[in-house]
C-alpha cells in the first residue's frame, strides 16, 4: 500500500510538471494500435481518421512550443512509421529501439512473473536476435509508437481483463522503454482502442498487483476516445486512470444521388407528377438532353412520353 500511495503521488508531480514546465522540455508519447497485427492495420480506432488525426495533433504540438519534428502531410507521416528497417517476421513497422535482455531486466521490475506464463525473456513476439523490438518513430521529443499485439492470436480476447496471466515480455517492454528509457512525461492513447487498460487485474481499485497499474506506472495517460462509447472509456478512466478526450462520430445519413443524378431524378419526377401536356414536351426534352450529358445510352430503347 505504501508503494502504491508513493506512485500515485509521483504520478501527480508529473501531471504538474506538465502544467508548470517549459513545454520544448516535455517529452510527449503517442500509442497507435494494430490489431490484427498487420501493416495494414497499424493505426485504427473506431470513427476516427487516425493518420490525419496525429498530423493535426503534432502540428498543434508544434505550434505550442513543443519539440517536433513536423512531418509534410500525414501520408508522409505514414510512410516514415512503415518503414521497416527489420529482418524480424514480426515486425511489420520502423524499428525505433532495440532493447536488450539486460535492459529489460533493469527496467521491469516484473520479469519473474512474466517467464512463468511466457518464458524466459525475450520471448518470441516483438522480438529479433535476442532484443526486444520497439516499433515506432521519434519526431524531435516526441515519439509515436505501436502497441505491441495482446499476444494470444489464436484467442486475442482471452487475456483481457482475467484475473490471472500476464502481459507478454514484448507488451511490458513497450511500456518501460516509454517510461524508463524514453522518459515520457506523458502517454497519450490515440483512438478507440487499445489493450493496457484490458489487462489482467481487478475490475475496479487497481492494486500494485494489477498490470494496467503496473503498465502505466508513473505516467500521466491521456486518452482520445470515441463519445459514443462510454462504458469502455468508462474502463479506461478506471483501469489506467486515463484522462479523456472526446471526439465525435461521423455524421451519417443517406448519401442520396449527387451532381447529374440529382438533377436527373428531379426531372423524372416532375414529368411524373405533370398534368400540363406543354409542360411534359419541355420536361422530356430536358430529360433527353441531361441523359446525354450523363452519357446515358438511350440507342435500342424504347423511349416513350407516357
Amino acid at each position: 500500500m505504501e508503494d502504491r500511495c508513493l506512485r500515485i503521488a509521483r504520478r501527480l508531480k508529473r501531471w504538474h510538471r506538465l502544467q508548470t514546465s517549459p513545454r520544448d522540455e516535455l517529452k510527449v508519447a503517442l500509442t497507435l494500435y494494430c490489431f490484427p497485427p498487420n501493416k495494414g492495420n497499424i493505426g485504427t480506432a473506431a470513427d476516427l481518421d487516425v493518420f490525419a488525426t496525429l498530423r493535426g495533433v503534432l502540428e498543434r504540438l508544434k505550434t505550442d512550443g513543443y519539440n517536433v519534428d513536423l512531418p509534410d502531410s500525414a501520408n508522409a507521416l505514414r510512410g516514415l512509421l512503415l518503414d521497416e528497417n527489420s529482418d524480424s517476421p514480426d515486425a511489420i513497422a520502423h524499428i525505433a529501439y532495440r532493447m536488450s535482455v539486460d535492459e529489460y531486466q533493469r527496467v521491469c521490475p516484473f520479469i519473474p512473473e512474466i517467464e512463468a506464463e511466457w518464458g524466459a525473456a525475450p520471448g518470441a513476439i516483438n522480438s529479433c536476435a535476442g532484443e526486444l523490438l520497439i516499433q515506432g518513430i521519434q519526431l524531435g521529443k516526441v515519439f509515436l509508437g505501436v502497441q505491441p499485439t495482446f499476444g494470444y492470436e489464436g484467442d486475442p480476447m482471452k487475456l483481457l481483463m482475467a484475473k490471472g496471466g500476464t502481459p507478454h515480455h514484448g507488451f511490458a517492454a513497450f511500456y518501460a522503454y516509454l517510461e524508463k528509457i524514453f522518459q515520457a512525461d506523458v502517454v497519450v492513447h490515440v483512438g478507440t482502442h487499445g489493450a493496457m487498460e484490458f489487462m489482467p487485474g481487478k475490475q475496479v481499485g487497481m492494486s500494485s498487483a494489477c498490470w494496467p497499474d503496473r503498465l502505466i506506472g508513473e505516467l500521466p495517460n491521456i486518452y482520445i476516445y470515441s463519445v459514443n462509447n462510454p462504458s469502455e472509456g468508462t474502463i479506461a478512466k478506471r483501469r489506467s486512470y486515463a484522462e479523456l478526450i472526446s471526439y465525435l462520430t461521423p455524421p451519417i445519413e443517406n448519401a442520396g444521388l449527387y451532381k447529374g443524378l440529382a438533377t436527373m431524378k428531379d426531372l423524372v419526377g416532375n414529368y411524373r407528377r405533370s398534368t400540363n401536356e406543354e409542360e411534359r414536351h419541355r420536361l422530356f426534352a430536358a430529360i433527353e438532353q441531361q441523359s446525354q450529358e450523363l452519357n446515358f445510352s438511350l440507342s435500342g430503347a424504347r423511349v416513350s412520353r407516357d
